[in-house]
This record gives C-alpha cells, sequence and structure tokens, in this order.
C-alpha cells in the first residue's frame, strides 16, 4: 500500500479519476479538495448525503489565498439528500442527464444505505443503481470523489463500500496524522474494476 501525503492526494484529485476516499476527516479532505478546484475558477457539484458539508473549511482556503469568498463559495453547487430513495434519485436521473461536466464530489455515498426503515433488499438494489451510476460518471473523466467516514462499530455489513471500490479507479483509506492528513492507496483499478 503506497503512503501518499496531502500534496499526492491533491494531485490526484485534480487529475479527474474517480476515487473513493473512506477514514478519518473526510468533510475536511472534500472541504479542501473542493476548495482547490475552485480556487482555480473550477465549478463542482456536490452532493452531501451524510450532512457533513462545511462552507466554513472552503471559505479558510479563499481567505488565505485572499479571493472572495461569496465568489469561491458560489463555484460549488450543493444538493443535500436525506433519503436513499432521494440520493439514487439524484445520481442516476438528475447528474447523468445534465450531461458532462464539472467534477462531482459525494460526502457519505454508503450512510443513507443502512436506514433500517427500507427494506434491506430495496435498499441493495438502489445501492447498486447509484454504483453503477457513479462508475458511468466516472468514466467521462470529468472526476468523481467518494468520501466515506467511518460507520457505527454496530454496522457488521460492508456489502455498500465493497460495491463502490468495486466501481472505481482508486480507493484510497485517509487517516488523521499530526500536521495533517495522509491517504494510503489500496488498491488501483486494474485490480478492482469489474466489467458493467
Amino acid at each position: 500500500m503506497e503512503l501518499l501525503p496531502l500534496p499526492s492526494i491533491r494531485r490526484l484529485a485534480l487529475s479527474g479519476r474517480s476515487i473513493l476516499f473512506f477514514g478519518e476527516a473526510m468533510p475536511r479532505l472534500a472541504a479542501y479538495l473542493m476548495g482547490q478546484l475552485a480556487v482555480q475558477g473550477r465549478p463542482v457539484t456536490l452532493v452531501d448525503a451524510a450532512q457533513s458539508f462545511d462552507p466554513y473549511l472552503v471559505a479558510r482556503i479563499g481567505r488565505y489565498r485572499e479571493l472572495d469568498l461569496r465568489v469561491l463559495l458560489e463555484r460549488i453547487r450543493l444538493s443535500r439528500a436525506f433519503t436513499c430513495h432521494q440520493l439514487a434519485t439524484l445520481l442516476c436521473e438528475g447528474l447523468p442527464a445534465a450531461g458532462p461536466g464539472e467534477p462531482l464530489f459525494v460526502l457519505g455515498p454508503c450512510a443513507l444505505f443502512y436506514d433500517d426503515q427500507v427494506a434491506l433488499t430495496e435498499r441493495k438494489n438502489l445501492f447498486k443503481k447509484v454504483a453503477a451510476s457513479l462508475a458511468a460518471l466516472g468514466r467521462k473523466g470529468q472526476g468523481v470523489f467518494l468520501f466515506q467516514s467511518p460507520l457505527s462499530s454496530r454496522v457488521k455489513n460492508l456489502f455498500y463500500g465493497r460495491e463502490l471500490a468495486g466501481r472505481v479507479e482508486m480507493v484510497i483509506r485517509v487517516r488523521q496524522v499530526e500536521g495533517g492528513i495522509e491517504g494510503r492507496l489500496q488498491h488501483p483499478a486494474a485490480v478492482v474494476r469489474r466489467r458493467e
């Protein structure tokens, strides 16, 4: 497993690949990478399924670079999903219909699929559609970045994470270290990519 310091993670994220990040500090890492793109003048689509987006983290980057914070934040198009059905509709119907475009960031792509109010078979079927849609968006080369924080220790089913890992080019485990964030490349696409 290759060790990736933050500058290496930034280079990968700015390359237009499809990457699943999982581990610690996901909202912080996502905000940092979105801020880097927004500083370059690139619009970003953000789907927040974990209710964890913090605009102040992006604003901090703008202040550091002495940029107009309003302009910087306006480059991030935010949609929130509160149920697995909303997330599936957004990722399977809304975004693909919009055509190719800006990088896509998804905070908590698995979180809503652990809702016991929805039957397990329905959740799994919805998630398979979401994973296939994310894979299709990733193949467009615009950049699809998925950020999954650790789940509760009570969660025993890792189906969703494994399904996503098989649909992206890279999987990176992230942890906080003294002075920042580092990642470990778990596997590149050649090892995990499945045929559709």
